[in-house]
């Protein structure tokens, strides 16, 4: 709102001198009085009189600047209050979150996070792992939270929130279960099974593949689901074979097969961030729920093979 006007009247009337008031309000004395006489020429009247050697309100520019006061008091108010509500507004924290973790953020500890951080409005975004170190790293997103195998980019810091291990699932009654469990797990048996895996751009799929890669299998035929969970269900239904984190094994049917691997596929989930932005308060709390929530779930073992 431009109510500079106001404020030039109002100065000319404290201290009834039109240099004084223009030093006053940082304007120069030939600007000022321009300003002054563009008003009078659209109110139709003087505003100021010369008595003596001081400037004083006629009466028409005593009913303006008991308005201009008015306006100056509805502009403090106003400003007030659109500030107040500004900082009663939850700024954004976006998480980049992969896709197989989102429902465990919506469901656990999205809730949990708002209630500790109500000054915050999260919202997740996914993607591939390299979209998750460019976004980070220009601020697209303020965290991630995902499952991490081996080092960051130089430039990202991750807190550990968890140590996990991938177990391979077999269905239930599986005819190599029984040899895996005497001899370990051959991986070039199972090159005529299907294998259950990850969707494509979730870190999961990442290190299936990487799984896959390093015993040199290439799977007779990949069926992809879009959860955790659903992979389970077509484990159950004998419909392939599965690689899960180890995390998951609490929840697993006594009828599957949960085997480790010997050397383990370890990984870690992680709160990740920008180096040059830092660790705050946010990031911290992000990861303390995180670790609660993965306490809870503690887990044996798998049976190594």
């Amino acid at each position: 709102m431009n109510t500079r006007i106001y404020e030039y009247l109002m100065a000319v009337a404290e201290y009834k001198n039109i240099s004084q008031a223009a030093q006053q309000c940082f304007i120069s004395q030939p600007a000022l009085t321009q300003h002054i006489k563009k008003l009078e020429k659209q109110l139709g009247t003087p505003v100021f009189e010369k008595k003596g050697k001081h400037l004083v309100p006629t009466r028409q520019g005593e009913i303006f600047l008991t308005a201009a006061r008015r306006m100056l008091k509805i502009e403090q108010e106003t400003m007030e209050h659109i500030e107040k509500l500004r900082q009663d507004t939850p700024a954004d924290y976006k998480i980049f979150v992969d896709i197989d973790m989102r429902n465990l953020l919506i469901e656990q500890i999205l809730p949990k996070f708002r209630k500790a951080c109500p000054g915050l409005k999260p919202t997740l975004v996914s993607g591939s792992i390299h979209t998750a170190w460019d976004y980070l790293d220009s601020r697209c997103v303020d965290a991630g939270v995902f499952p991490l195998h081996g080092d960051s980019p130089s430039h990202i810091d991750c807190v550990s929130v968890e140590h996990s291990e991938y177990i391979l699932l077999l269905p239930p009654k599986h005819s190599a279960a029984e040899y895996f469990s005497v001899h370990g797990v051959d991986m070039q048996l199972l090159q005529k099974e299907t294998f259950i895996l990850n969707q494509e751009f979730s870190f999961f799929h990442d290190l299936q593949w990487q799984i896959l890669n390093f015993y040199q299998l290439i799977p007779s035929q990949i069926l992809y689901t879009h959860s955790l969970k659903s992979t389970v269900q077509m484990v159950l239904e004998k419909r392939g074979v599965a690689f899960f984190p180890n995390t998951i094994m609490p929840f697993l049917p006594p009828s599957c097969t949960a085997c480790s691997f010997n050397p383990p596929w370890r990984f870690q989930y992680v709160v990740a961030y920008a180096k040059k932005y830092g660790l705050n308060n946010y990031h911290t709390q992000l990861a303390n729920l995180l670790i609660a929530h993965y306490k809870q779930f503690h887990i044996l073992p798998a049976k190594t093979v």
